[in-house]
């Protein structure tokens, strides 16, 4: 028997499965556990959820562990959530205007981009050369301002010299992480390729917490094997390999999802919906396998150049917070994209919180602010430079404080807000989860608090003088009838874009196929499929959801695990491209890092074929493969002139494909993994 630990730690729950890899089908699942994602200090739920899913089989059996991978939502939501730490970026040979295009500004601080003249042209030759010393002069000037820096030259995939130049100079300068663009993609697009670097950068730190905090968890529980991370392709690379290159774990989650969707469901087409506490995540599936985007990965207003599984994802979850606004042209009641935390959660955690809801039920009239908290999840002993931030988390040391208390003027809110992008504090209010407590359907959480938070914030009042609802009971039903409404029309979107249909001009139509038109004409849009569902509360939501999208809902044994189940049963997959080129008549130039020129194109092939193979069996072995297969491609593109074939460029791909690594350590002889973490 080889047993399995997969993980996810999501934005709300950290889930964990023991997974039989001798068996096939859903009694390969040994035992699962589920414990809150901590998130000031990611390795207490980590060890809950491991400690819960070891004590259903007994202790003794965490020694034959041969394999741990991770899945994790930590990357896609802070950049849906617009978190992550700062981190500079250097760029070499763009335009303000090219970059700008991109939406960087929404990725890096102004004062935290050096733009200087550098990069290469479309034949990897110099079109200027580096300014050493002004590099070194602004990296140390921004050394302890940013937790990583990124680097991007204009057409750096076909030299990467400036890149590399750079990268070593920084690192040597600086010792923070650097993060270069073209070791995330191949493809061109330079400004592109400086956004997702940049984006790596911001979450480095993130991933690091994380994989360490997992490492420390299997040592102090005596497991000793591999660790992996799920990529956002729904491939497996060892922890160490993402480290690295984080960027390429958004979307992780939702890929394991998918993956484990297939293994549990048996599905072979439709689309999968996986619902967590933050997003909701849509796949389309056909012929059992999930589409890889082609474009690069979008998350939250990110286009990014990072393969993925080809996942639609909307800022709507469990968690999602509930706004009141009666101006709003979807109003009342609207959710997200922002998380709360769940008052019947936190309800739970700080009974205290029951006196405070009591004084604003008993106030003689509601108040925007009312059923607002602002909750400390700062670690212990955490330091402040800026005096606002540091008397705001002051305030909140001894638990939930109500949001008009928590900040009194302006540049005190300005100062919360700084501290929820870094993490430090969150909010909590209603969200569906107490919407759902309020009506039953959720255990383990306090209904009571759910239900006072309700009647605070349905006593508002709108635009002509009356509440918001009658009751908890009815506000509860609005908010839950919002996130079915528009998770439907979410799914049918993702349908219609999936069959080449813009829905843009058809959204009035997708409207009334919701509200169920059936006037001088029937309006109905619906899926052709079962909708197959994933997530924690998949079965409080999406009878309804599949429902209103003209379908039916499977939802699987182990749906609520099925993103932890994914992350051990993927494979290991890293590829390398490289691009032949014909700079002029009768030399063919290979775009790898000495630009070797060749006087025929096999030549050139050939040379290529050897570099690449080496180099992406160095990669496999370092992302944790077992004996990988090697898969090559060659794109060629040719121009017609004068009746014959003139060569333009082609581009040659080798992809190496393993399942990990498994290792068996004797009982008592936890220590190092392959990768080389503690673990």
């Amino acid at each position: 028997m080889a047993l399995m630990l997969g993980i996810d730690t999501g934005g709300t729950f950290t889930d964990a499965v023991l997974f039989d890899d001798d068996v096939h089908g859903v009694a390969a699942i040994v035992a699962r556990a589920k414990a809150p994602t901590t998130h000031h200090e990611l390795s207490i739920g980590v060890a809950q959820a491991v400690s819960a899913v070891l004590d259903r089989v007994g202790r003794d059996r965490a020694a034959t562990i041969a394999l741990v991978s991770v899945s994790t939502t930590l990357a896609t939501n802070a950049l849906v959530e617009g978190h992550g730490e700062p981190a500079g970026l250097f760029s070499f040979g763009f335009s303000a205007a090219e970059l700008e295009r991109t939406g960087l500004s929404t990725a890096v601080a102004p004062d935290l981009l050096t733009s200087m003249d550098g990069g290469h042209d479309a034949h990897g030759n110099e079109r200027s050369p580096l300014d050493l010393e002004a590099i070194e002069h602004r990296a140390t000037a921004l050394a302890d301002r940013v937790s990583a820096f990124a680097v991007a030259s204009q057409f750096s995939v076909r030299n990467p010299a400036h890149e590399q130049q750079a990268a070593a100079l920084i690192r040597s300068v600086t010792g923070l992480p650097v993060t270069a663009s073209h070791e995330l993609s191949a493809k061109l697009d330079g400004p592109r390729r400086a956004l997702t670097a940049a984006l790596n950068a911001r979450l480095v730190g993130t991933i690091d917490r994380l994989n360490s905090a997992v490492a420390l968890v299997l040592e102090q529980h005596g497991i000793d094997a591999p660790l992996m991370v799920v990529r956002g392709d729904g491939s497996l690379v060892s922890a160490a390999f993402a480290g690295a290159r984080p960027i390429e774990t958004i979307l992780s989650g939702p890929a394991a999802s998918v993956i484990g969707a297939l293994y549990l469901a048996g599905l072979v087409d439709g689309l999968v919906v996986d619902i967590g506490g933050t997003t909701t995540d849509v796949a389309v599936i056909a012929d059992g396998r999930p589409s890889i985007t082609d474009g690069g990965a979008v998350v939250g207003s990110h286009r990014t150049m990072v393969e993925a599984v080809a996942m639609a994802t909307v800022g709507l979850g469990g968690d999602s917070q509930v706004h009141i606004d009666t101006r709003h042209e979807h109003g009342p009641v609207l959710l997200g994209p922002e998380r709360a935390i769940p008052i019947c959660r936190l309800a739970m955690a700080f009974p205290s919180l029951h006196s405070e809801l009591d004084r604003q039920l008993a106030a003689p009239m509601g108040h925007p602010n009312h059923g607002n908290f602002l909750v400390s999840t700062a670690p212990a002993g955490a330091t402040l430079t800026d005096r606002r931030e540091a008397e705001v988390l002051a305030r909140l040391s001894d638990g939930p404080v109500p949001l008009s208390m928590a900040t009194t003027t302006g540049l005190e809110q300005r100062a919360a807000a700084r501290l929820q992008s870094r993490g430090l504090v969150r909010a909590a209010t209603m969200t569906p989860t107490d919407a759902s407590a309020i009506i039953g359907f959720v255990p383990d959480a306090d209904a009571a608090a759910a239900h006072k938070v309700a009647a605070i914030l349905a006593r508002q009042t709108n635009s002509n003088g009356g509440v918001i609802a009658s009751d908890a009971e009815t506000l509860a039903h609005m908010v839950i009838d919002v996130l079915t409404e528009r998770s439907a029309g979410f799914v049918l979107r993702v349908a219609l874009e999936s069959d080449s249909i813009d829905h843009r001009g058809s959204d009035a139509l997708l409207a009334a196929s919701l509200a169920g038109h059936q006037k001088a004409a029937t309006v109905a849009v619906s899926l052709s499929a079962p909708l197959t569902a994933i997530g924690a509360s998949a079965a409080t939501y999406y009878d309804t959801v599949a429902a209103k999208a003209g379908t039916v809902a499977i939802i699987p044994d182990f749906a609520d695990v099925a993103n932890a189940v994914g992350a051990v049963v993927g494979r290991v997959r890293v590829k390398r491209s490289a691009t032949i080129t014909q700079p002029s008549r009768g030399q063919f130039r290979v775009h790898l890092e000495d630009q070797a020129t060749f006087g025929s194109v096999e030549n050139a092939l050939a040379f290529a074929t050897e570099w690449l193979q080496v180099a992406v069996r160095a990669d496999a072995d370092r992302a944790g493969a077992d004996t990988p297969e090697l898969t090559e491609t060659w794109d060629e593109r040719v121009a017609h002139v004068n009746g014959k074939d003139i060569f333009v460029e082609g581009v040659l791909t080798i992809e190496a494909s393993g399942r990990p690594g498994l290792y068996r350590s004797e009982p008592g002889q936890a220590g190092l993994g392959r990768d080389g973490l503690r673990g």
